[in-house]
């Protein structure tokens, strides 16, 4: 499963995921709500307007508001990364025979970092479902194996 892009205006990109969970809603919102388990050590205050704050490695640290919180549906909120501009994630499920349908929507990104972000987010995407598996996930291995396709998916 690879995500898609979508050019917008002003040299902005979105990028676009439908995954399959095999898990109920209630579960992958859990997930979502906490991603800690599976994203990076992180803070969600369960409500519109809550701080959201995502520890990956020493400074790289995202913050933002929650624009969205509609459980067990929709979580939406910023993205501001260091020396990028800001953007937005939204995350919406959606309950299917067996399971939970995710889309993830990553918008407002320069074009320039969509690549990375495509690689990023389907290596997480494979974390969230090891993690509802009890399995393990190296996200390096699986960013390193993803990026030079979501290069070439850029051009």
């Amino acid at each position: 499963m690879t995500g898609s892009y979508s050019a917008v205006a002003d040299d902005r990109r979105t990028i676009t995921f439908v995954r399959f969970l095999p898990a109920p809603p209630e579960r992958v919102w859990a997930a979502l709500a906490d991603p800690s388990s599976w994203l990076a050590p992180a803070t969600v205050e369960p409500r519109v307007g809550g701080a959201v704050r995502i520890e990956f490695d020493g400074d790289d640290v995202t913050t933002g508001t929650v624009l969205t919180w509609d459980p067990p549906r929709t979580l939406e909120h910023e993205w501001h990364y260091p020396g990028e501009e800001q953007s937005v994630v939204r995350y919406d499920l959606a309950a299917v025979d067996g399971g939970t349908e995710l889309t993830l929507v990553h918008r407002l990104l320069r074009a320039d970092q969509a690549p990375g972000y495509g690689a990023g987010w389907h290596a997480h995407l494979d974390g969230l479902a090891a993690s509802l598996a009890g399995e393990p996930h190296d996200w390096d291995a699986a960013f390193g194996a993803r990026l030079p396709r979501y290069r070439e998916l850029a051009r």
